[in-house]
């Protein structure tokens, strides 16, 4: 398990969230749409504060450039 994901995975589980979105709702939205383990955990690494937007999840989640989708 690590704290780390892929942007395809985060994209697919993040898709049809609402922005403005703080780290819980991410979090909480990745869940329910069956994120693995290592994307939720990506996530609940991020730091607390409100996210405008995708791209604005994607400057702080960490990305494993290494993995496949």
């Amino acid at each position: 398990m690590s704290d780390t994901t892929t942007v395809d995975r985060l994209r697919t589980v993040l898709t049809d969230v609402s922005y403005p979105a703080d780290k819980g709702q991410l979090v909480d939205h990745a869940s329910r749409n069956n994120a693995d383990e290592d994307t939720v955990h990506a996530l609940h690494s991020v730091p607390e504060r409100l996210y405008g937007s995708f791209d604005e999840v994607l400057d702080v989640v960490d990305i494993d450039q290494s993995r496949e989708a």
